[in-house]
């Protein structure tokens, strides 16, 4: 041990034969630093992770020079998974001792496997996307995330939590349970997944003892665990009461009885009940179809008026539309400028408007007229797919999944050249249960942006 002041090696007395400071305190703060490290690493032998992470954390507080403890709490985080937490505990190391540091072969053995860093990363990301998933509400695609985590790193214990979480919420205690157990086997004491069990096995109990769901009782029982001190005890299944060979013979004697008087008695009487029934059916149909035929001659009769009279209508309408009418372009541009200005018009409303002015019109249309459109459709278009997009996510997260679809497809129509418009609708469609269109927008973004982290996105969603 050396001296805090002037760096001399200390001996058993309580001051610096060096340059004589009072190093009583210090070294009873080094010493027990060094004891919570030791208990750090007993724990860590017998994996209460959580435990020695704890414990360690402590020792750090009292020496953050403690070298031992730091590089074993760096270990301890990257068995939990969180190896973020453990480089930075390693590089921190590595910098109050450069020399003669193991920190030093671990971070080079990261730093050299690049495919491992790949790893580390791509868990981080799916992993932040899962988080995002489950506050947008949208917890299928959060619980695929979060498996294709946990199939890359399986010791990620926050991963196999949020998952428990998912299946919680969804009731479903079972798939909760196993994935606690799980994480326990990574971390045999984390405080967090034994309350998350704890919870999950009194929701089984439950249900073993109140569900009225045969099946979903006897699931439970079947599941459920309770503890006795330290030994687990699985509930057996219910006990069935037995039945003699007699009576049996009996129930079987019965139901050959019965079904003989039904034979011979009851089903001659049932059958010819029927046929008369089918038979006072059968005039009441004939009757009705020969009053349909006739009501189908009046109303071919009444569909020669009114073809000639769609017609007539046809022809004003076309009057209408043409030059000297109220409906043409211009009066569409004229009404859509008029919604631009409007402090109560829409964007939508313009996008409607200039959605009637035909592309030969514009082809042949004035430089000002021309003018004018461009700028309302580059204008009004961003504000329109902007309103729609957020149409489409709070259409979401109410479960109105047609309104969404149909948010997102008029966003899409819009601006053809944004990935995530089209990630979006294809989602929207995969959670109202179309998952074949969703297929067929995933692999329409797979191949019109190859390039882009939405297709590898919609890559994995195909996968899966």
């Amino acid at each position: 041990m050396k001296c805090y002041s002037c760096g001399g090696r200390l001996t058993e007395f309580d001051f610096c034969p060096v340059c004589g400071a009072d190093v009583k305190l210090y070294k009873h703060i080094i010493s027990t630093s060094n004891r919570l490290y030791n208990e750090g690493l007993e724990k860590a032998r017998v994996r209460d992770l959580s435990g020695a992470a704890d414990t360690l954390r402590q020792s750090l507080k009292y020496d953050k020079r403690n070298i031992n403890a730091r590089n074993l709490l760096g270990l301890v985080y990257f068995e939990m998974g969180e190896s973020v937490l453990a480089m930075s505990e390693w590089i921190i190391s590595k910098n109050y001792e450069s020399k003669k540091n193991i920190a030093d072969d671990y971070l080079n053995i990261l730093q050299k496997n690049q495919n491992e860093l790949d790893t580390i990363n791509q868990t981080l990301k799916k992993y932040n996307q899962a988080l995002q998933y489950c506050y947008q509400d949208t917890r299928d695609l959060a619980e695929i995330q979060l498996k294709k985590v946990l199939s890359i790193n399986k010791n990620l214990i926050s991963a196999y939590q949020l998952l428990a979480l998912i299946y919680i919420d969804a009731r479903d205690f079972s798939k909760a349970r196993r994935t606690l157990l799980k994480s326990l086997a990574v971390d045999a004491t984390n405080t967090r997944s034994r309350y998350y069990l704890l919870n999950v096995n009194e929701a089984l109990k439950d249900i073993a003892e109140h569900s009225n769901d045969k099946k979903q009782r006897q699931d439970a029982i079947n599941t459920i665990s309770y503890q006795s001190g330290n030994d687990t005890i699985i509930q057996p299944a219910l006990p069935r009461e037995r039945v003699g060979v007699s009576s049996i013979i009996n129930i079987i004697v019965g139901l050959l009885v019965g079904i003989a008087i039904c034979w011979f008695l009851v089903l001659p009487a049932r059958v010819e009940r029927e046929i008369s029934g089918y038979d006072e059916q059968y005039k009441l149909v004939s009757e009705e179809l020969a009053a349909e035929k006739t009501n189908s001659q009046e109303i071919a009769q009444s569909l020669d008026s009114y073809e000639v009279r769609v017609k007539e209508l046809q022809g004003e309408l076309d009057y209408l539309k043409g030059s000297n009418g109220v409906l043409n372009e211009n009066d569409y541009l004229m009404m859509a400028a008029a919604a631009y200005l409007s402090k109560d018009g829409s964007s939508a409303e313009v996008m409607n408007n200039l959605a009637n002015i035909s592309e030969d019109y514009l082809t042949r249309a004035n430089p000002a007229f021309y003018a004018l459109y461009d700028i309302l459709d580059s204008s009004a278009g961003k504000d329109a797919v902007s309103n729609y997009v957020e149409e489409g996510k709070s259409a979401i997260r109410q479960n109105d999944y047609d309104k969404a679809i149909d948010s997102f497809t008029k966003a899409w129509n819009l601006n053809k050249n944004d990935p995530e418009l089209l990630m979006q609708l294809a989602h929207a469609y995969r959670q109202s249960g179309n998952t074949a269109r969703a297929n067929e927008l995933y692999t329409e973004l797979m191949t019109t942006f190859p390039e882009t982290q939405e297709a590898a996105d919609a890559r994995d969603y195909l996968t899966e």
